[in-house]
């Protein structure tokens, strides 16, 4: 069984404990967090038999061989059509759900085909699940409804957040007198087989590489901006697995000239989490409209490829060289200076990841340490070989971890569960 999963995310409690109940060995990496080839050299090396694996990360493992992989079960984001039809038809592949406030996973769904949109399942054992209108009444099959979830791993609400406890743990019309329920706030609806699809969310809130994101709060800190008069932001999936979020935003008239969307993202950076920092910022002069007057949010231009600074400095030795080329290749440019943001230019916490590994293999090509290519002045090369406080080198400590390694603390607004 493979720990993929930080101590910090309820995930790791099912890698745990199958390992412990069953007798199985639990291979434990080397800390790093894992994806693309790295994570296939783990699963081929290590004859890794079971793996639970988010899908933005399974998406980066490339097509191969994996003789000892039987049972692989995937959670924590929608999974594409496109992804099950890679892995199901090779692997039993197991596609889970489960919000942190109903403990790990509510719902597993049976081994995937590989065609058509992958359910979540059936509850699992000591979970019940309701699928309900607005009204709390039961909803037909194939009709979409809340999804509520009850039973033994129901979290008893947020820490020192009372109204927000009221507000999503309510009564249950269908327990014992007493019992709760958890308002998900996601969409679903019962198909015609007995199992869960998932449809959406009622509200703004989305997943990107794992992490909660309203997009309304996106939204105020660009709203609270002197020279913006509206902004509507959006996760965009231009290329299949990889989901970015783009703000577009109409200014304000302002004498002093115009206002780079470059320089309003800078300076939006800062009242931001990493992960909640729009990948692009694109000024629109006027709005695409609906006829009911609403924005048009699918007619909304795709954003431009993000460019490296004109005056940038190019690579000055074989080893800010090779540095660059990792970066640029990663990110799908034709080229990157020495003092270019990785972030800037769409790199996000999960490419951050691909990007050490690849790192790593060009050292061992090369016969050399890490550290070896870290050594370096440029942009490029400090921002791969920054290290935390208290561990291995990693990406800036201000960056997202990996879609796995959630922190304790919570981000803001949110409450840790009790």
């Amino acid at each position: 069984m493979l720990q993929l999963s930080s101590p910090s995310f309820d995930a790791s409690v099912i890698e745990l404990v199958m390992a412990l109940t069953t007798g199985a060995a639990l291979v434990v990496p080397d800390g790093q967090p894992l994806a693309g080839e790295a994570l296939a050299e783990v699963l081929r090396d290590t004859r890794i038999t079971h793996a639970l694996i988010p899908p933005a990360t399974l998406a980066t493992v490339p097509d191969g061989a994996f003789p000892d992989l039987r049972t692989l079960v995937t959670g924590a984001d929608a999974v594409s059509v496109e992804l099950a039809g890679r892995w199901a038809t090779r692997y039993r592949m197991i596609n889970s759900y489960g919000p942190t406030e109903s403990t790990v996973a509510a719902t597993m769904s049976r081994p995937l085909s590989g065609e058509g949109v992958p359910p979540i399942g059936v509850p699992v054992a000591n979970t019940r699940v309701y699928v309900l209108d607005a009204g709390l009444r039961p909803v037909p099959a194939g009709i979409p409804g809340e999804l509520y979830l009850a039973g033994n791993g129901l979290a008893r609400g947020y820490r020192n957040r009372a109204a927000l406890t009221a507000e999503r743990f309510v009564a249950n019309p269908y327990g014992a007198p007493g019992e709760r329920m958890y308002r998900t706030g996601d969409l679903v609806r019962w198909r015609a087989d007995g199992e869960l699809e998932y449809v959406g969310r009622t509200d703004a809130q989305v997943k990107v590489r794992g992490f909660r994101i309203e997009l309304g709060e996106i939204e105020a800190v660009l709203d609270a901006h002197p020279r913006v008069k509206q902004t509507v932001a959006l996760v965009r999936e231009d290329s299949p697995g990889d989901k970015r979020i783009v703000a577009y935003t109409e200014l304000l008239p302002d004498l002093s000239g115009p206002l780079p969307a470059e320089e309003l993202l800078e300076q939006i950076s800062g009242s931001l989490p990493r992960h909640m920092v729009p990948s692009a910022v694109v000024v629109v002069e006027q709005w695409p409209l609906m006829p009911n007057g609403k924005v048009d949010r699918k007619a909304l231009p795709v954003p431009g490829r993000p460019a490296p600074s004109a005056g940038s400095e190019g690579p000055r030795t074989p080893r800010e060289e090779t540095l660059c080329g990792l970066f640029a290749e990663l990110l799908g440019l034709p080229e990157v200076g020495i003092h270019d943001s990785f972030f800037r230019l769409g790199g996000h916490s999960l490419l951050a990841t691909r990007l050490i590994s690849g790192i790593r293999a060009e050292a061992r090509r090369r016969g050399h340490g890490p550290d070896d290519l870290r050594e370096s002045d440029g942009r490029p090369a400090r921002a791969a070989a920054r290290r935390c406080p208290q561990g291995p080198p990693v990406p800036p400590c201000h960056a997202p971890p990996a879609v796995l390694n959630h922190r304790w603390c919570s981000p803001p607004g949110r409450s840790p569960l009790l």
